[in-house]
């Protein structure tokens, strides 16, 4: 499990209207802070990001089901803690640094709320 806090959000990483949540950690540029959600690791295991299909993504309470992670996705999440979180139907060509997740609906978000990355115990 990795679990990272979310330390900033930018003015414009909120959008009704856009199911997705953009996430980086900070070494973002400030013009990225101004769309995204900064998260800090706060914990990590020595292997790194992985995250696959039917794992789970949990912010705070709120949990969710990972239907596709795009194959950018565990190099840009090791490198600088990037990857948008979609929540929405993955689509006929998927973004490659997307997290797809159910259920469709965005998450209530705050500074200071707890991202859990849970892979499946296999």
């Amino acid at each position: 499990m990795l679990e990272a806090k979310v330390v900033e959000i930018g003015p414009e990483a909120l959008s009704p209207d856009d199911p997705l949540l953009i996430l980086f950690d900070e070494t973002a540029s400030q013009q990225l802070r101004r769309v995204s959600i900064v998260q800090r690791f706060i914990s990590s295991t020595d292997h790194g990001f992985h995250l696959q299909i039917g794992d789970q993504l949990r912010i705070d309470d709120q949990d969710y089901q990972v239907s596709h992670v795009g194959k950018l996705v565990e190099n840009n999440m090791n490198a600088i803690g990037h990857a948008t979180l979609f929540f929405e139907p993955v689509p006929k060509q998927p973004q490659h640094n997307g997290i797809y997740l159910t259920p469709y609906q965005l998450p209530k978000i705050k500074v200071g709320s707890l991202i859990s990355y849970l892979p499946q115990t296999h």
